[in-house]
């Protein structure tokens, strides 16, 4: 654990970052309106269980995190089960992990189970000056979801309840969402595929800022089954945080899939790029990926890392 007291190194800026975030935090909790809201909303920004992919889009992590309606199982397949984790630089020292599974409880009707979890290591207390003393400070939030999932000719239709606690130093509170979403394939006969989805949508808004997402693809190269391009873009708002355009594109060959993509963030008048680039293999009813997205302001990348298993 790195003290201030020693002389200045490039090991510094990594708790320098941390106690920034840590005196961010403190002050956004002494604040009339951001008081209102339930700590660790930040740490769930992160794309936790997608590989370069639009979020209201992808099924590649079982359990519907980002839109209910990706929760729907494939024809053929009676259950699944997906583990995904991420991890950022040690300057910022989050971490996220989540565990899901999805079973099939009718033909057209899907049921599913989440837990994601996100913690930030290595915030160190203080008094008036930077020197710590005592232990970390606790920072970290969990969100437990269960929700449905029905398709009927070309719609998926998804609904996902939700309840998030979190913890800060002595704090704990807790916050309830109900999450939509809808994936339309084929709109008007076209090859153009629409989603749109909530994420922490809670009947009081003062409570929990949602975010809402749309996007959109179509194929660009289909030589057949076995090998398909597709492109598109995604839109995600979340109140009083911003906004993030994405293009992308995704490709599957046989057993391969990648993904790339380059998002715009902007918040506060502020706006950065971040690369993100995902590959992954199926086998014998297993998906394993990775993936990395820039970091923004100096900071290196993220990487991320998903297994799934398909029972049928």
């Amino acid at each position: 654990m790195i003290r201030l007291t020693e002389p200045l190194q490039v090991d510094n800026v990594k708790y320098m970052s941390r106690f920034i975030f840590a005196v961010l935090v403190s002050m956004s909790l002494a604040t009339p309106a951001a008081a209102q809201q339930v700590s660790g909303r930040d740490l769930l920004d992160f794309p936790l269980g997608l590989l370069a992919e639009s979020a209201p889009l992808s099924s590649r992590m079982t359990g519907g995190l980002w839109n209910p309606a990706t929760s729907m199982l494939s024809p053929g397949a009676r259950g699944e089960l997906g583990f995904a984790g991420l991890t950022t630089p040690q300057e910022q020292g989050v971490r996220l992990e989540m565990i899901g599974g999805s079973v099939r409880v009718r033909p057209t009707l899907t049921a599913m189970l989440s837990v994601a979890q996100a913690s930030v290591s290595d915030i160190l207390r203080t008094a008036t000056d930077p020197q710590s003393f005592g232990s970390e400070i606790p920072y970290g939030t969990t969100l437990l979801s269960a929700g449905v999932a029905t398709t009927r000719d070309n719609v998926t239709a998804g609904l996902a309840a939700r309840y998030r606690w979190t913890s800060i130093d002595a704090q704990h509170a807790s916050v309830f969402a109900i999450d939509f979403g809808a994936i339309i394939d084929h709109v008007a006969r076209t090859p153009v595929r629409l989603a749109a989805s909530t994420f922490l949508l809670s009947p009081s808004k003062s409570t929990e800022a949602p975010t809402y997402l749309v996007a959109a693809d179509l194929p660009l190269v289909r030589r057949d089954s076995s090998f398909v391009v597709r492109g598109g873009y995604s839109l995600s708002k979340t109140d009083g945080r911003g906004r993030e355009d994405y293009a992308f594109t995704t490709t599957s060959y046989r057993q391969f899939d990648a993904s790339a993509g380059i998002a715009q963030n902007s918040v506060f008048g502020n706006h950065d790029h971040r690369w993100r680039l995902g590959v992954g293999v199926r086998y014998a009813g297993y998906t394993a990926a990775i993936g990395r997205e820039d970091g923004a302001a100096g900071v290196g990348g993220s990487y991320q890392f998903l297994l799934t298993r398909v029972i049928r």
